[in-house]
């Protein structure tokens, strides 16, 4: 096997998992827009399947999956809404949120203290 071949054989697994991944992402995030009872549970959840390494922080990928996801829901739920936002927008919007020091970081606390109010915003 050569090298070309493995790094192609990782982009199509990380794509076949981030995919996967939206979906379930998109679940979530639906759950924890609508439900006040088990949110915490929800984002709990949430923040486990994003943390691929099991640091307790999602960044580089994990980050930018989150964001990936969060602002394809934003954008559905507002758009449901009557609003017409582009994609940077919202990303920029979910980052001064979520992640409101820029360090291309999300700890769990972050996640928890926000993210439920952002979401709630876009109804």
């Amino acid at each position: 096997i050569n090298a070309e071949y493995m790094g192609t054989l990782s982009e199509c697994l990380f794509f076949f998992a981030h995919n996967r991944m939206g979906a379930n992402a998109g679940k979530m995030l639906k759950s924890i827009d609508g439900d006040n009872k088990g949110t915490d549970k929800e984002i709990d959840k949430l923040f486990g399947m994003l943390d691929k390494d099991d640091s307790g922080v999602l960044t580089g990928d994990e980050y930018k999956t989150f964001f990936d996801e969060a602002t394809k829901y934003m954008l559905a739920d507002l758009k449901k809404a009557g609003h017409d936002y582009d994609d940077d927008t919202i990303r920029g919007w979910l980052q001064q949120w979520i992640d409101p020091n820029r360090d291309g970081k999300i700890t769990k606390m972050e996640l928890h203290r926000n993210l439920k109010a952002v979401l709630d915003a876009g109804e």
